[in-house]
């Protein structure tokens, strides 16, 4: 992957290449129905897609949907190989993944003029903010065992002697995450990391745990009491009726949007356009929050007992900061060298 940094400019240059917009619609009559494969998560997010999105999206828009299902982090280099017609027409992923796909040249040109549904998508969470189409925002909560911890207010208190930290991998987003906030806790930076590795490296009792179905595995074997954590994933927790909680620092807190991104060499344009248009309106995403992916479009309304689980309004989205991805991505090959080598 290349390591040169991220110029959101370049991510919209050429968007006037495209010309007249077209409609988002089912295609004319004659035409046939034009298919798309659209790479995106398995589990609940596929299982989601599948009884609340899929039926209603092939009536209405006369399209044939294939889902690949397929991790974000595995995409990149099929993208890249591929000279002819790129093996997925939308590809769904976290921001960071789709700053590295737009350093390579690998999106199609900005399509929000011709996408009606991005007009009510905060704009901390489409371009120019982001490098992808958001539809959902996560926030990393401190989540905590409430038998081990009352009330924390500050990052700083995952290094209580008394705590056993949960450390997520820095081949995670959120693990590059928590080593940026251990930075910063400590004088450091994006560009200065050194500091983060140092106050690891001080915690006197921590586990590293790889993905989240590992950390969630950790909370709930009561192998370790806090961490910085998916905020969602800290309330199934709760609602399964653990002795979690989680809770906003006073430092703040980061997370990171998730979203579609169109291949530049996809054969169909028009219809991948029409899902991700789909992605970002009120129906998709207030399916999404029934299983508490946390919405991007300020038309999406949740009762209140519902909305005081997620990340909701406008300026609860937009508190939710992602790390400086264009100096933290360039070092991502040596930050992994160092985290095996010092870290382990």
């Amino acid at each position: 992957m290349d390591k040169t940094s991220f110029n959101r400019r370049r991510l919209l240059a050429g968007a006037s290449a495209l010309g007249v917009a077209s409609t988002i619609g089912a295609p004319a009559i004659g035409q046939g129905r034009p298919r798309i494969v659209v790479q995106t998560f398995g589990g609940l997010f596929e299982k989601t897609i599948r009884e609340a999105v899929l039926p209603e999206f092939e009536k209405a828009h006369g399209i044939d949907v294939t889902l690949a299902i397929e991790d974000d982090t595995t995409i990149l280099p099929k993208l890249r190989a591929a000279r002819g017609r790129a093996p997925f027409d939308v590809c769904t992923m976290d921001n960071n993944i789709a700053i590295l796909g737009a350093e390579m040249g690998l999106w199609a040109p900005d399509q929000m003029a011709q996408m009606p549904n991005a007009a009510d998508v905060y704009k901390s969470s489409k371009p120019p903010m982001t490098a992808n189409y958001g539809s959902t925002v996560y926030e990393y909560a401190f989540v905590y065992n409430a038998r081990k911890l009352s009330s924390p207010t500050s990052w700083t208190e995952l290094w209580r002697d008394d705590v056993v930290a949960g450390v997520p991998h820095i081949t995670q987003s959120y693990g590059l995450t928590f080593l940026y906030i251990a930075a910063i806790l400590n004088g450091g930076s994006g560009k200065n990391l050194d500091p983060g590795f140092a106050a690891i490296k001080r915690l006197k009792k921590f586990r590293v745990y790889k993905n989240v179905s590992e950390g969630l595995s950790l909370f709930q074997q009561g192998e370790i009491d806090a961490a910085l954590y998916y905020g969602h994933r800290g309330q199934q927790m709760i609602d399964m009726g653990l002795p979690i909680l989680k809770t906003r620092p006073k430092e703040g807190t980061w997370g990171q949007r998730t979203g579609a991104q169109i291949p530049r060499n996809t054969a169909n344009l028009e219809a991948a356009r029409a899902w991700v248009n789909t992605t970002l309106g009120v129906q998709y995403q207030t399916a999404f929050a029934q299983n508490l992916y946390s919405p991007t479009n300020r038309k999406v309304d949740l009762p209140p007992a519902l909305a005081a689980k997620h990340v909701y309004g406008e300026a609860h989205v937009d508190s939710i900061r992602e790390v400086p991805w264009d100096e933290l991505l360039p070092q991502r090959d040596a930050l992994l060298e160092r985290w095996t080598r010092e870290i382990g």
